[in-house]
């Protein structure tokens, strides 16, 4: 009799247990108090100690994102250009493929820029619309032909990791930089 209470306490206990873990809210990291996408922020600065780190964190998933794009880019276009008669259908894939090598170049950039501290060109680079895959959806957009869903989703994406790395770099909500001059002493 003792052992089955004992046996049933335990088995209690582990329910208890299991029932806070998952209900628990997952805690937002320090770098992340002003994240919109809060869980996307948590995942981005994951494991960092200090600012630098959550930045350069953020930057790095955001190439391991980029990354994932350059190996869709190809198979989801293709079929998109062979089909697409127009005489621009030709400057998708290359418009496309440009923008995701300079996306991973601005990207490396920006964590060297982290070691330099250089905020002004962080700033410039997160605030101006060098990272993002607009271009490319606009090259489709423009032939009237429908984007397809994992590019818009990608471009999507892109836009959420390039929010939620500006508002890390911030550490203020996104809405503060709306109508602020870029940096005046950048020099890109």
């Amino acid at each position: 009799m003792g052992r089955r209470i004992r046996t049933i306490v335990l088995v209690l206990l582990v329910v208890i247990a299991t029932t806070n873990t998952i209900n628990a809210k997952p805690k937002n990291n320090q770098f992340c108090k002003f994240a919109r996408l809060s869980l996307l922020c948590n995942k981005m600065v994951h494991g960092a100690t200090n600012y630098n780190d959550a930045l350069k964190n953020a930057f790095r998933l955001t190439l391991v994102l980029n990354r994932r794009n350059t190996l869709l880019l190809v198979p989801v276009l293709t079929p998109l250009v062979k089909k697409t008669k127009s005489t621009s259908a030709s400057n998708i894939l290359k418009t496309c493929q440009e923008k995701v090598k300079d996306i991973a170049i601005y990207i490396k950039d920006l964590i060297e820029a982290v070691d330099d501290e250089n905020k002004d060109m962080i700033e410039y680079y997160l605030r101006t619309g060098d990272i993002t895959l607009r271009d490319c959806v606009d090259t489709i957009t423009e032939i009237e032909v429908p984007v397809p869903s994992l590019l818009a989703k990608a471009a999507k994406e892109v836009e959420d990791y390039k929010e939620t790395a500006l508002v890390v770099f911030l550490q203020a909500p996104i809405e503060t930089v709306y109508n602020k001059p870029l940096p005046v002493n950048y020099e890109g």
